[in-house]
This record gives structure tokens, sequence and C-alpha cells, in this order.
């Protein structure tokens, strides 16, 4: 893998009550994940929750607490 390669882990959508359609996405430090790397699972991996419509990022999927500025009426 690249750096920084980017990774869906989720391709469901979830809609929050705030109107973000957030999905959770893996980025990769490393070049190419090793077997010792992966074993260790957390130590070059960020997982974030990501509004695929209007881009912002959280650490957790109730953190969009703010409407989106983009939403779909």
């Amino acid at each position: 893998m690249a750096t920084n390669d980017t990774k869906h882990d989720s391709g469901i959508v979830e809609r929050t009550p705030t109107g973000h359609e957030i999905l959770v996405v893996t980025e990769w430090d490393d070049d190419t994940p090793s077997l010792e790397t992966l074993a260790q699972f957390d130590q070059s991996r960020r997982r974030v929750w990501r509004c695929v419509q209007c881009g912002e990022e959280r650490h957790e999927p109730s953190g969009f607490e703010q409407d989106c500025p983009n939403q779909l009426v």
C-alpha cells in the first residue's frame, strides 16, 4: 500500500440525525503493512468517520453534533 493509502472499511453510508452521511475510513501510515504491524493492529492506522457530503471527520460517529452544511433535503 502507498503511504497514507485510504481504504474504506464500510461501503454503507449511515445518516446521522444532523444530516451527515458518514462512513468508516481507515488510513494506513506504512507503505506496506507487515504481518507484525497487522498483529499490533492500531500502531500504524488511523480510523475516522467521514461525512461523504461535507468531508468533515470525527473520531466517533456520535461526534457529528452540528447540522451538515451540505445535507440533501
